[in-house]
């Protein structure tokens, strides 16, 4: 095995400085190989292509011979020495003192920071409450009426509309003489609460051909910031309107669900299993929160200032485009925002120790799965948007996601267990 001369100076707050000493024969073989792949490219007047001498190539192409030289060594070497030390650079390092000799060796300093060294909470200082899946009958019900609303067959009808009705409009906001929300042909059902309630409560008792003007006000809370506390004018028109025939428990309404359902103890039972699913993900979603904020004041250590600023810099630079964090002050915002993401970096940090520590892994299946949800409300293909820089980008949030809830959910394990 190659020797390697490192030697390292600890700077304080997680930053090194490695130096590291490259031989003299490995300079003079990468300013060989530099010779070898430029030779063949460059002309020199009075010499054929390719035939003439080294040494008057590198007078000629110096700082060429010298640029390719580091880069072919620099990179190699310097991740031989993290591994020889066992360092983990938290940020991209800077390098110096690049001055290069062939017949010298290349000695070269690169300074960065590393990940903190800390011990893992013990198990014990966590506090959680171990609960057991409980339900009601009125919300067996509710789960089961909305599988047999989802097979509700709808037929038009006379008189006024009244909710759990669906109407067929078509409507037209506009604010200050813009139009800002239209559509032609919208089926909704009355009391879904997808629309505002204004809207809303302007639609109960309206009839086929019947048409209405009426003010909407947007909340202050309103997804469209421009929109918030302002007050729009809307036209709507109900084109049709059709109440809903109960659905029967037959055998056609069964064939929904494939072989599984056969009758209606099996559908009984899937009710049932379905909202068992829904309260456990419910208390495995509380649990998680409350380990991740309890983790705030068990997890105590440095975090690497460059990260620190790069992330305070990114998270000031979201909240000032945001009106509604102008009722803090400059001051307390930025403490709160510091606290935030000082925390937040821990949190990855420990994350990341204990994926490597208990060998974590989270399920590939199930990331693929909400990627794939994600593909149905975007209207592409998996498999064409993971072609794409973006859609990796958000397999890898995904995934980032999914690894933190295998984490907190085996210290969920190990706090019961203890």
């Amino acid at each position: 095995m190659e020797s390697l001369d490192v030697t390292i100076e600890d700077l304080g707050n997680l930053k090194r400085k490695i130096t590291v000493t490259v031989p003299k024969e490995k300079v003079k073989e990468a300013y060989e190989k530099t010779y070898k792949s430029l030779k063949n490219k460059i002309n020199i007047d009075g010499f054929r292509k390719g035939k003439y001498p080294q040494s008057l190539l590198e007078k000629r192409f110096n700082k060429v011979m010298k640029d390719e030289a580091i880069e072919t060594l620099v990179p190699e070497y310097f991740d031989k020495a993290l591994k020889k030390e066992n360092l983990k650079p938290a940020v991209r390092p800077e390098f110096s003192e690049l001055e290069i000799d062939k017949k010298k060796p290349l000695v070269f300093s690169a300074t960065f920071e590393i990940y903190p060294e800390f011990e893992n909470p013990d198990y014990s200082n966590y506090k959680l409450e171990k609960k057991e899946v409980e339900f009601s009958d009125e919300e067996l019900q509710k789960h089961r009426q909305r599988h047999l609303d989802g097979a509700a067959v709808f037929e038009e009808k006379d008189g006024k509309a009244e909710e759990g009705n669906q109407l067929q409009i078509e409507f037209e906001g506009k604010l200050d003489g813009e139009v800002i929300a239209e559509s032609k042909s919208q089926v909704y059902v009355l009391g879904s609460n997808q629309f505002l309630p204004e809207f809303e409560i302007a639609l109960q008792g309206m009839s086929k051909d019947e048409e209405k003007d009426f003010d909407l006000t947007f909340p202050s809370d309103y997804n469209e910031e421009r929109l918030q506390n302002k007050t729009a004018s809307f036209s709507v028109k109900v084109n049709n309107v059709k109440s809903k025939k109960n659905t029967e428990l037959n055998e056609e309404f069964f064939k929904r669900y494939g072989d599984r359902i056969k009758s209606e103890e099996d559908f009984n039972n899937l009710i049932e299993e379905e909202v068992k699913f829904t309260k456990e993900n419910e208390i495995k979603k509380g649990q998680r929160d409350e380990v991740r904020k309890q983790l705030n004041n068990l997890l105590d250590f440095d975090v690497p200032e460059q990260l620190l600023k790069e992330e305070i810099r990114i998270r000031l630079s979201q909240k000032e485009q945001k009106s509604n964090d102008k009722d803090q002050s400059d001051e307390d915002l930025k403490t709160k925002i510091e606290e935030d993401a000082k925390n937040d970096l821990r949190f990855s940090i420990f994350v990341q120790k204990m994926l490597e520590q208990e060998d974590l892994k989270p399920d590939e299946r199930e990331v693929y799965r909400r990627f794939e949800i994600n593909c149905a409300m975007m209207g592409i293909r998996p498999d064409d948007l993971m072609k794409q820089d973006y859609g990796q980008q958000i397999y890898q949030q995904i995934f980032g996601i999914a690894a933190e809830e295998s984490v907190l959910d085996f210290v969920i394990e190990k706090v019961f267990e203890t």
